[in-house]
């Protein structure tokens, strides 16, 4: 009998949930509300292959890329980062720009503001892809050379702001296309690791205070040359003390 009482009874056994989520029966309305709750790198990476209506709308919802936000958590505190061939290489970088040409895509012209990484050949697609494109903030190293220009400025009218948040050459060339073509162009911000490649003329700062701009903080100029593989020159650089104006409002 006393053994009996130190037998362990055997644990009850394990109560396994069999039952299945039909996640494809979800009412459209109410996946729309999951969908436009999630960022955008979880709705491309998997959020949007749930099933096939959850995909049908990821796909086919151009409301869901009308702002399109792929920055790395870590874009805004350590800007571009290149190697020793002066090319980025921070890790996912070419994953996310392949992510923003398909999230261009699927918001069927109607982008109106992006945020994230993006080198030349990005920028003139996202030209091409969002006519009305309003806000801009590249937050890997800048870097538009004058040959891009009109593939990319030119297209952008609609333009009211644009932010360099990681690093780069911002040439005064830009500056000029940007008076000329984007007439609805309010801010022009580019951060402490951004630099210009040559002094702003008292004829444009006068251009400046004539547009539309409400807030230009751009840096001063450096001798320096673009560090990306394209440009070939790898020189120090040196960070002037920024030239900052603030328009009326």
């Amino acid at each position: 009998m006393e053994g009996d009482m130190h037998e362990q009874e055997p644990p009850p056994a394990l109560i396994i949930d069999q039952e299945t989520r039909d996640w494809d029966s979800l009412p459209i309305n109410i996946v729309w509300e999951i969908l436009r709750r999630l960022c955008h790198e979880d709705l491309l990476r998997g959020a949007g292959l749930a099933c096939a209506s959850w995909r049908r709308l990821a796909v086919e919802e151009p409301r869901l890329w009308r702002s399109i936000d792929l920055a790395a958590l870590d874009d805004d505190d350590e800007g571009g980062v290149l190697d020793e061939h002066g090319d980025e290489r921070r890790p996912m970088y070419f994953e996310r720009l392949a992510m923003a040409r398909t999230a261009l895509d699927r918001s069927a012209g109607r982008c109106e503001s992006y945020r994230g990484p993006a080198d030349r050949h990005l920028l003139v697609y996202l030209a091409d892809r969002a006519p009305s494109l309003r806000s801009l903030q590249v937050t890997s190293t800048w870097c538009l050379p004058k040959a891009y220009i009109d593939s990319v400025i030119t297209k952008l009218p609609m333009l009211e702001r644009l932010e360099l948040a990681g690093g780069g050459v911002f040439m005064m060339s830009t500056l000029r296309a940007l008076l000329k073509h984007c007439p609805r162009l309010e801010v022009l911000k580019a951060d402490g690791r951004c630099t210009t490649d040559g002094h702003m003329s008292w004829r444009l700062w006068r251009k400046c205070e004539r547009s539309t701009l409400r807030v230009l903080y751009l840096p001063g100029r450096n001798s320096s040359y673009c560090p990306c593989w394209a440009c070939r020159e790898k020189r120090n650089t040196v960070f002037p003390p920024f030239l900052s104006y603030k328009g009326s409002s």
